[in-house]
């Protein structure tokens, strides 16, 4: 089997994709070997494309991306060749609390510092890293400056300690505290706004994003874009699987989130589980492609 990876080396998803890889085949029948392929581009773009198009469709190819790409077919990108309702949702490790994170020495010490002044950001084009900041210039007034051309998350977090940047958002919370856990000790970073739909319990005096909108559409429209933190980083098998296929992977997805060995492995890398089973996900992208037009164009103008 094969688990292709929208990102490069040295992130959360490549890192969890590669726990995966030594617990996942215990709870499948013929315990298969797992092959980690990192396949960056788009933010993830070219590996779901190549999940959906020429992978085959026999349960042995499987694809960990960033649960934002369901927007990028919402809202028509010509370069996604992929109906996020004809893949198939095995599971999700844990849902998110993306953070818009900048430099304390260079940079902003809160939210309403970045409605004042010009913010420079690394991003990924076609993740949250990219829409997340465009969404609150528009919906909160910041004045984030995006720089893309950014592969990943480590690029991402490489440019900012060097200064090419002030910081990225979107970049999970849980990511932080597992890549970076001596820049909160050393009180290194801020921590602006949380791109989530409900806080982290232990970052109690982080607002969040959709509290500071002003009026009830904005609103409507950050709980569409923010909703795919629910859906995280989700472990999906292409369309036109066999329904005892699907349904053996993500009862074997399910057996591994409660796998002892893999909890323990990922508390040592600091990479949380707190799982959603595919139905879940499954039914979310649906509710996600259900809603009315009239929020899902507001949404794409903003992010044009």
């Amino acid at each position: 089997m094969t688990i292709a990876v929208g990102f490069t080396s040295g992130g959360t998803y490549d890192a969890t994709a590669r726990l995966f890889s030594r617990h996942y085949a215990k709870h499948l029948a013929g315990n298969p070997q797992i092959i980690v392929q990192n396949m960056p581009g788009s933010g993830g773009v070219v590996a779901l494309n190549h999940l959906y198009n020429i992978a085959p469709r026999d349960g042995s190819a499987l694809a960990l991306v960033d649960g934002a790409l369901a927007f990028e077919a919402l809202f028509g990108n010509p370069a996604v060749k992929y109906d996020p309702r004809q893949l198939n949702w095995i599971g999700s490790r844990a849902k998110e609390t993306p953070l818009c994170v900048v430099w304390a020495e260079r940079s902003v010490a809160n939210i309403q510092e970045a409605q004042k002044r010009e913010v420079v950001l690394g991003a990924t084009v076609g993740t949250r890293t990219y829409n997340q900041p465009r969404l609150f210039n528009a919906l909160l007034g910041t004045k984030f400056k995006i720089v893309t051309g950014y592969p990943g998350g480590n690029e991402l977090t490489i440019a900012m300690e060097r200064g090419e940047t002030e910081g990225w958002c979107g970049w999970s919370w849980t990511s932080v505290k597992r890549r970076v856990p001596t820049w909160l000790t050393d009180k290194k970073v801020n921590i602006l706004v949380q791109g989530a739909l409900d806080k982290a319990p232990d970052l109690p005096n982080v607002p969040l994003a959709i509290d500071l909108v002003q009026n009830e559409t904005d609103r409507k429209i950050l709980q569409l874009m923010l909703s795919d933190t629910r859906i995280a980083s989700p472990l999906i098998a292409p369309g036109g699987v066999s329904e005892a296929r699907v349904k053996e992977l993500r009862a074997g997805f399910d057996a591994m989130m409660k796998d002892a060995e893999l909890v323990a492995e990922a508390d040592k890398l600091g990479i949380e589980i707190e799982p959603t089973p595919g139905v879940q996900l499954q039914a979310a992208v649906n509710e996600m492609f259900a809603l009315p037009s009239d929020v899902v164009n507001r949404a794409k103008e903003l992010l044009k």
